[in-house]
């Protein structure tokens, strides 16, 4: 058994590994890199020297090698200002010896402030992207947020002003146990951390032309393949689920859909304008419709920031085969499925439901153009009586139903008891007055 090393080395970055002989595959084989992702070609029989030493100037030729290893010796980390030195040669050329920093991959956070997207920022066309029913829908919350707004300030005679800022602490706590969450357990990205992933973050607002990237965390999916945005005192954050990384690595250009998803809600202000509309969104019917809407665009905007509409759709249907068997589903097939969605029940289910189906989020990835299957009319019908539901099934618009009926009594009982103790009180000065003028 033959086990002498044999070096392999990305001809892009220039990582290096050994790798014992008898491992290598027989044939000439196409590799990737771990640390840059490309691919490149690999034959152990012409790579069967053990891994070089050093390069020094007496072993170089003459003209080449003695300027390379002199622009290697010299190099400045970008990062921490460390000058390389020659015996800084068994290190990886590409990165600092002393903080490990990838030189080309560095991107520099000026003053401790988020670093800024680099290179000239796009102008990007919303026209295709943006779905064209989330303008009226928004229209429509903003009409009814504001009336529900005006309507409670009057009725209570401007007491609500001073009873709103308590709404807005308590607001202030639930996000801050999120944000210190996020913080305290998850990994923020950055150019020493996972600086790929930080990198492909960066691109994905450099292509929606966001010149404020938000500040981008790592956590734990559980299991669950997901990502969410979320903001905190004016600050945006972009959250993704490892299970997400794992899943895509072999198609790391699919991540890119998740983060652009996000980066959407953000550019279209869906996150800043959600308490102020957040009175509309229970009605039934437009409520669940302007949350799809804005999925629908979202989705447009993780395509954008893909190579591929191919690599869009395996990030979506990811979320319906897994983790492992994403790359074995038939697009066509899945795209078609989009046909059974005209029934009675998944209509109604979908109609009070804030995400849309995935099979017709993935049909419009693929050509945002094409019109869905109508929806079965008996069910716009019961939807109508069904208030937004979320993603907690319908048992959960009944439960919101009949919190929204307990509150209205419990404001109105009093009323209307006050109502009556003033009618009587009323009538008993009436008869009062008769008396006396008798």
């Amino acid at each position: 058994m033959n086990s002498r090393p044999v070096a392999v080395t990305c001809p892009s970055c220039g990582l290096s590994k050994s790798v014992p002989f008898d491992k290598c595959p027989p044939d000439a084989t196409v590799t990737s890199c771990p640390r840059c992702k490309t691919s490149f070609v690999f034959s152990r029989d012409a790579a069967t020297l053990p891994l070089p030493e050093p390069i020094t100037d007496q072993a170089a030729p003459p003209a080449v090698a003695a300027s390379t290893t002199k622009a290697k010796a010299t190099r400045n980390c970008p990062k921490c200002g460390y000058q390389r030195q020659e015996s800084d040669a068994i290190f990886d050329a590409a990165s600092c010896p002393k903080c490990h920093v990838v030189y080309d991959k560095w991107m520099p956070e000026q003053n401790g402030s988020p670093a800024k997207a680099s290179g000239s920022i796009p102008n990007v066309n919303l026209g295709p992207i943006i779905y064209h029913r989330e303008q009226n829908l928004f229209m429509i919350h903003a009409v009814v947020a504001a009336i529900y707004w005006l309507g409670l300030l009057f009725a209570t005679k401007g007491v609500f002003v001073f009873v709103l800022p308590a709404f807005g602490i308590a607001l202030l706590i639930g996000q801050s146990a999120l944000i210190a969450h996020l913080k305290g357990n998850g990994i923020k990205l950055s150019p020493t951390q996972f600086p790929d992933l930080y990198n492909r973050h960066l691109n994905c607002c450099k292509t929606l032309g966001m010149s404020d990237p938000p500040d981008a965390y790592l956590i734990n999916g559980s299991g669950f393949l997901n990502a969410f945005a979320t903001r905190f005192l004016g600050r945006n954050f972009v959250v993704l689920y490892t299970n997400v990384i794992n899943a895509m690595s072999d198609r790391p250009e699919a991540i890119n859909f998740y983060i652009g998803h996000e980066l959407g809600h953000i550019k279209q202000r869906h996150l800043q304008w959600a308490p102020f509309l957040w009175p509309a969104s229970l009605f039934p019917l437009i409520g669940a419709a302007y949350s799809r809407a804005r999925e629908y665009t979202c989705d447009q905007y993780g395509r954008a920031c893909c190579d591929s509409t191919e690599s869009a759709l395996k990030g979506l249907i990811a979320l319906s085969a897994g983790e492992k068997l994403w790359s074995e589903v038939n697009v066509e097939a899945y795209l078609n499925q989009i046909e059974q969605s005209s029934g009675f029940w998944m209509s109604l289910h979908e109609l009070i439901s804030d995400y849309p189906w995935l099979v017709k989020r993935a049909a419009r990835v693929d050509n945002p153009f094409a019109a869905p299957p109508q929806r079965c009319l008996f069910a716009w019908f019961f939807a109508l009586f069904m208030p937004r539901m979320g993603v907690g099934g319908s048992a959960g618009g009944v439960l919101v139903a009949v919190a929204i009926i307990g509150i209205l009594a419990a404001i109105a009982v009093p009323q209307f008891a006050q109502y009556q103790a003033k009618a009587k009180a009323h009538n008993a000065e009436m008869e009062v007055s008769r008396m006396n003028t008798k």
